[in-house]
This record gives C-alpha cells, structure tokens and sequence, in this order.
C-alpha cells in the first residue's frame, strides 16, 4: 500500500472545504426564489412599457407577454436595468435577452420563466409564483 504524503492530504482536505463552500453558497443565494414558490399575485400591467421591473420578476411585453425571474442566474442578484434592449445584472454584468437568453457572461443559464397571465382587460397580470 502507498503512503501518501502530507501534501497530497492537504489538497484535499483544501478541495473538500471549498466544495462544501460552494454548495453553501449556493443554496444561501437561492433559497429565496424557493421561498416564493406557489403565490399567485395581481399586479398592473402599465401599457405603453416594454419591459416592467419588479422586486421578483420582470414583465416583458411583446407580441406576447412573458414573465421572468429577476434573479440572476449566474448569483441571484436581482435584475433591475434595462440598457441596449438588454436586461442588465447590476452585480457582475451578466446580460440577457428580452427572451431570457444569457448573451453575456459570467452567466450562461437563462432566466426562469414564471407562469402569468393577462387579466381585467389586459390592465393587470397574474403571477404564478
């Protein structure tokens, strides 16, 4: 049987620590779009915006209504500028489409999508949190 050296043990003891690192820090800066889960609220649907920012999503209106997440996918910073027709993350840059796609980094996943629908003659949406 091999001995291992004192520096081979080390690694990884360092590698097991920033893996639990890791996963602490991602379910701390996500837990609170899984505290949101099965809310449905009303909220006014201004008309003449194309895109709509709330504290947990963002309303953009196209040729169809489309709600997302306003959480970041790359930390879960909260999405709340719009520039070049592109939803900007304030923290780290990451940038998306008015589709939810990521187009710049360091975020590569898209934006949730969140279930809606338009009510009261299109004045108000209804969010499926």
């Amino acid at each position: 049987m091999e001995k291992k050296s004192r520096r081979t043990f080390i690694k990884f003891g360092i590698a097991g620590v920033v893996s639990l690192l890791i996963v602490a820090w991602n379910k701390f800066t996500l837990r609170h779009i899984n505290q949101l889960k099965h809310v449905r609220k009303v909220f006014p649907l201004p008309k003449n915006r194309l895109v709509t920012f709330y504290r947990n999503f963002i309303v953009v209106k196209r040729e169809k209504t489309t709600v997302f997440s306003s959480h970041c996918t790359h930390l879960g910073c909260e999405i709340n500028r719009l520039e070049n027709n592109k939803l900007v993350c304030p923290c780290h840059g990451s940038e998306f489409d008015l589709d939810g796609n990521a187009v710049k980094g360091p975020a590569y996943k898209s934006l949730k999508k969140i279930p809606s629908q338009i009510i009261s003659n299109g004045t108000e949406i209804e969010i499926n949190l």
